[in-house]
């Protein structure tokens, strides 16, 4: 069992059966809405994920490859939250009966949500067991040679276990790291906090 159980913050036990939209899964499709069924059964969903096929997984494996689901304490059975670009967090689903809200859309990132002081085109290196879900990312580091993306464990890698992936879909996959990316200077780390769910800075030896 990954080690962050020990810092389990949602009241559904880790090992809990829930559903994973296939697109999400694959990552070609953003984790973006997560809905709690009547029965507290929880289901993760992309874009117009309405109809498209869902496989089974544990939450556990959810929240390690998904971090940002770990904020999630409060969603109780029957309700549903969408994942806000603009705003860097999660918002309640709802319909709007005032006709003057701005209804929560489970949309993927464009261009007038995007940070402007990022360049979506920037290659970053990522670990692949970090990128496919494997293992939790844990470590974003800027050298002169540009940006790492790492699992635990210490900085070294061999390039073969690296995968070069533009920093649009880094952010895609990961929305959680927007506000590192942001402060991110070369010589740095940034380490997540799975208790605190925020990112620390540290410098790079």
């Amino acid at each position: 069992m990954p080690a962050m159980n020990t810092d389990w913050k949602l009241s559904t036990p880790p090992g809990s059966a829930v559903r994973v939209d296939a697109e999400v899964l694959a990552m070609r499709a953003p984790l973006v809405r997560v809905h709690r069924d009547d029965e507290g059964t929880w289901s993760f969903e992309g874009p117009g994920a309405t109809g498209r096929d869902s496989q089974q997984t544990k939450l556990q494996a959810v929240v390690g490859a998904w971090p940002h689901v770990a904020a999630l304490t409060d969603l109780d059975a029957g309700n549903a939250v969408v994942w806000s670009w603009r705003q860097h967090g999660w918002a309640s689903e709802f319909v709007c009966e005032c006709g003057s809200c701005e209804t929560p859309v489970a949309g993927d990132i464009d261009r007038q949500s995007w940070p402007s002081e990022l360049q979506p085109h920037t290659i970053i290196s990522v670990e692949q067991v970090a990128l496919s879900g494997q293992r939790p990312l844990t470590d974003i580091l800027s050298t002169a040679g540009g940006i790492a993306m790492l699992g635990p464990g210490d900085h070294r890698r061999t390039v073969d276990q690296m995968t070069p992936v533009a920093l649009a879909n880094v952010i895609r996959r990961w929305p959680h790291t927007v506000q590192a990316m942001r402060s991110l200077q070369e010589g740095r780390g940034m380490r997540w906090n799975p208790e605190a769910l925020n990112w620390h800075e540290y410098v790079l030896t």
